[in-house]
């Protein structure tokens, strides 16, 4: 399945470029760089040579799809593992609620991203 900025927070993000927008400690917001790893409560960003722990709660990221377009992910919305995420998903009876910008979306298994159901 494609990344797409409707079901991103399904994907693993360890790979893709993000950007701190938001986040408690001041000294990470505005940094930069590729997701080396990630955990349940947060990501190993490498931002300029260095490689920098960010903690997912009350974080506002902007990751980089590998189509070259940006979005904007709340890190409660990516809390936990890629496995986790599916898990909620599965356990709502395949169907999961996701409200960005004020819009609810509907993800099922079957239904192609980035259409309403």
């Amino acid at each position: 399945m494609r990344h797409t900025e409707w079901n991103i927070i399904f994907h693993t993000l360890v790979g893709l470029r993000a950007r701190v927008l938001l986040h408690p400690d001041p000294g990470l917001r505005g940094v930069e760089g590729r997701i080396l790893l990630e955990t349940r409560r947060g990501l190993l960003l490498e931002a300029d040579g260095r490689r920098l722990w960010v903690s997912k709660a009350n974080a506002i990221f902007l990751i980089q799809l590998p189509g070259g377009s940006w979005v904007v992910v709340r890190g409660e919305e990516i809390r936990g593992v890629q496995s986790e995420r599916l898990k909620r998903l599965e356990r709502s009876k395949g169907v999961g609620w996701l409200v960005r910008a004020g819009e609810k979306r509907r993800y099922t298994w079957g239904q192609p991203s980035g259409e309403d159901v």
